[in-house]
């Protein structure tokens, strides 16, 4: 039995996800031991990697895919499992940004990305939990509770989507707690095990004749002539394209990437798995919620019946105790009935955070395509955005981007940025904890 709390396992390196108690196992992925040329080469064996290979292979070309540990070592393998439509932005507000025609374009790209990734495990039989429960985002207060139905009502008018709102009574019995004050739901979200599907997608692209090899870090990329060459493990691959989707963990493989977004930590406690007479008063009404607090907190339960928890962690390299600690008292403090529960796990995975809020498509060098930036909303935006830089790298057609191919832009004084959101968070914190 593992002690209450403090002690709880704080999971590092490569297996540093929970979800590693209820996951798939992985697919072989050696690593690269030989030079080799191949059509694409695509780095990140994450959502977004994997399913560009994915679409290379449905239209016939030949693509490898490296990763520096395996399918899912990064935030695919470590995030809430939450799928969840949309952008940061809602639909009026990409309206305005873009204008009519690219707004409405990016609302139905945004829009159908659960669907989307609902359809292709169906199509592939992904063994990953997968479950269409919808989602529910409550309200922690009476201003916040305005937003959401504003919310509702435009994914409602620009999609026809048969949102359902929610009063504080409702909320009351969806959750079984009295945090929230009322809220919607969206019944195009819902649950999967974000590791088996990591590693479900790879077994798919293995199928499909794509070649994944974990374990291999790309540790240069050099334009020589008409092709790519990137050298792994000391050994040379050579490509006429390259497909880069590390997200939150982008290196300095192109200039100036790594310092146009910003990294955060998502971090997440589990409980042992609970008792059948705990775990029927929360969450009772089955749904995952994400709610919204400035630094918004996430929940669902696990296969095993673990409750989980998550929220925003730091913009470090590690993570402190205390962002684990307060998760586990705002969960007590929401469901009294936790205190005393065995904490069994703790672990984090690092996202991407654009300045403008949304994921951003560049192309630096010819063939050279990179989809990354989707600011938390990373599980089915992954998916919409591998599948278009797939479609790029198939018909070199740059028309068929709903996102604009943009620049990349370096964020001026990007330490100070890091330092500033650091404070920031903790200012939105202690605004949250007093409910401010």
């Amino acid at each position: 039995m593992i002690p209450h709390a403090s002690n709880a396992y704080l999971l590092n390196g490569p297996a540093a996800s929970g979800w590693e108690a209820t996951a798939i196992p992985a697919p072989p992925t050696p690593p690269i031991n030989a030079d080799l040329s191949c059509e694409v080469l695509v780095i990140g064996a994450g959502y977004t990697g994997l399913n560009a290979a994915i679409r290379l292979a449905e239209g016939g070309k030949e693509g490898t895919v490296v990763d520096i540990g395996g399918p899912g070592y990064g935030a695919s393998g470590r995030n809430g499992g939450q799928v969840v439509p949309g952008l940061k932005y809602d639909p009026d507000m990409l309206i305005r940004k873009y204008g009519e025609s690219t707004g409405q374009a990016l609302i139905q790209f945004a829009g159908s990305a659960a669907d989307r990734t609902f359809d292709l495990i169906e199509r592939y039989k992904i063994p990953c939990d997968a479950q269409r429960t919808g989602w529910l985002q409550p309200a922690v207060s009476k201003k916040t509770l305005r937003t959401v139905r504003e919310r509702a009502s435009q994914w409602q008018r620009h999609t026809g989507t048969e949102v359902k709102l929610v009063t504080a009574s409702e909320a009351r019995d969806l959750t079984g707690t009295d945090e929230f004050v009322g809220g919607w739901i969206d019944p195009r979200g819902g649950v999967l095990q974000p590791l088996s599907y990591a590693r479900g997608l790879a077994q798919v692209a293995i199928n499909l004749g794509v070649r994944v090899a974990g374990d291999s870090a790309v540790t240069h990329l050099t334009k020589r002539g008409a092709s790519w060459e990137a050298e792994v493990n000391g050994q040379n691959i050579v490509a006429p394209t390259v497909i880069l989707a590390t997200n939150g963990y982008t290196g300095n493989l192109v200039p100036g990437l790594r310092t146009s977004l910003v990294s955060a930590a998502s971090v997440q406690v589990a409980t042992a798995p609970l008792p059948e007479h705990i775990r029927k008063t929360i969450l009772p009404g089955g749904l995952p919620v994400s709610d919204t607090r400035r630094i918004l907190k996430y929940m669902r339960f696990d296969s095993d019946g673990r409750f989980l928890m998550g929220g925003r962690g730091s913009f470090k390299t590690g993570e402190p105790e205390s962002y684990f600690q307060s998760l586990e008292r705002l969960a007590e403090a929401m469901f009294p009935q936790l205190k005393g529960v065995d904490w069994e796990l703790r672990w984090a995975g690092t996202f991407a955070l654009t300045m403008d809020g949304l994921p951003h498509v560049h192309m630096p060098g010819e063939k050279l395509y990179i989809g990354l930036g989707y600011n938390g909303r990373g599980l089915a935006m992954a998916l919409q955005m591998g599948r278009l830089l797939g479609a790029l790298a198939l018909n070199d057609d740059h028309e068929g981007s709903p996102f604009p191919i943009s620049d990349i832009r370096p964020i001026p004084f990007h330490g100070f940025r890091v330092i500033g959101a650091e404070t920031i968070g903790a200012w939105y914190r202690a605004l949250d904890r007093f409910g401010v």
